[in-house]
């Protein structure tokens, strides 16, 4: 009887692991291929960010070529054409806009 019992324990542990590895298994793989290079992608990019100088030329989310005429705290002055200065919020900068043509892209 004693057998009986302990043989359906284990049995009902197999079971869960069975259910539990595939779910286990779904979410390191959502962690390691979406979450984690996203928290990379975020980190480069608030240095990107920070280490913005006179002169950078960067691209903003809209689409944006200009170049920085001044980085105060939270606003970046650029210089979109001759003359034409525009502030944007710091986290409306994409990334250095050298970096676009590395992807292929126009800019």
């Amino acid at each position: 009887m004693l057998n009986v019992l302990i043989g359906q324990q284990a049995t009902g542990w197999g079971d869960l692991m069975s259910l539990a590895l595939p779910f286990i298994i779904m979410i390191a793989a959502f962690y390691f291929f979406i979450i984690f290079p996203q928290q990379r992608e975020e980190k480069r990019r608030k240095q990107l960010i920070e280490s913005l100088k006179k002169g950078d030329r960067v691209l903003t989310e809209s689409g944006i070529i200009g170049s920085v005429i001044e980085a105060k705290d939270n606003v970046v002055v650029l210089e979109i054409s001759p003359g034409v200065r525009v502030n944007f919020m710091k986290w409306a900068i994409r990334g250095l806009a050298e970096e676009g043509k590395k992807d292929g892209k126009k800019g």
